[in-house]
């Protein structure tokens, strides 16, 4: 990295770090750059810039069987359950995911939605990802390991559900910061805890979906 984009990503992990203590969370441990290493040299790939950051600076993982305890929804996976997740699901990393933008099954131009789920509901759409939190009910968040769109997180509601695949339009540390915020915002107000919204797995990124209704 460059001296400004370390600049840049120390800035935001203080910021990070002062949330965490403003909130009282208790994250899990992180992992070392060493282990990094050798888990990139295993998989023959480079992992995102933020995506090191977030594990080796915040926590790997913080996964919980609490909703929002340590991080988003049921927590992000430490490194190694993502790593078991993709060996079982078969999920290829030197394939670059194959998604530059939001496929929605119900938007796609085919009279018949079955030639659609045929198309993309299933593994194939989602190489080159890491599955990273489940939201619940099938959907997961996915982070994008190679291609275009390298370092975003995903929503996958279109392999076991058939919705469709969107961006989130941020990375993990912007994320797992947006969601420190909401934390903030319902400690100071707690009647903010429910939001009704369309397209409400896109709540901590920046997906133009994502509308809180009335």
């Amino acid at each position: 990295m460059n001296d400004k984009r370390n600049i840049m990503y120390q800035q935001q992990i203080d910021k990070i770090l002062e949330k965490i203590k403003r909130l009282g969370l208790k994250l899990d441990p992180v992992i070392s750059q060493e282990s990094l290493v050798k888990i990139e040299k295993e998989l023959n790939v480079q992992l995102p810039e933020t995506y090191k950051i977030y594990l080796t600076k915040i926590q790997n993982g913080g996964i919980s069987d609490k909703l929002h305890e340590k991080a988003p929804y049921y927590g992000i996976y430490p490194i190694e359950k993502s790593i078991e997740e993709i060996q079982e699901w078969e999920i290829d990393l030197s394939q670059p995911f194959p998604l530059t933008e939001d496929l929605e099954y119900a938007e796609q131009n085919q009279t018949d939605i079955q030639q659609v789920l045929d198309q993309y509901q299933n593994t194939s759409t989602i190489e080159g990802s890491f599955p990273i939190c489940e939201y619940g009910c099938g959907d997961f968040f996915r982070l994008v390991i190679t291609g275009e769109k390298s370092g975003e997180v995903w929503v996958d509601s279109g392999v076991i559900n058939d919705t469709g695949f969107y961006s989130l339009k941020v990375d993990i540390l912007t994320f797992f910061e947006n969601w420190l915020n909401r934390q903030i915002e319902i400690l100071s107000d707690p009647t903010k805890k429910l939001v009704n919204a369309y397209y409400s797995f896109l709540e901590f990124g920046n997906n133009e979906r994502y509308k809180i209704t009335e």
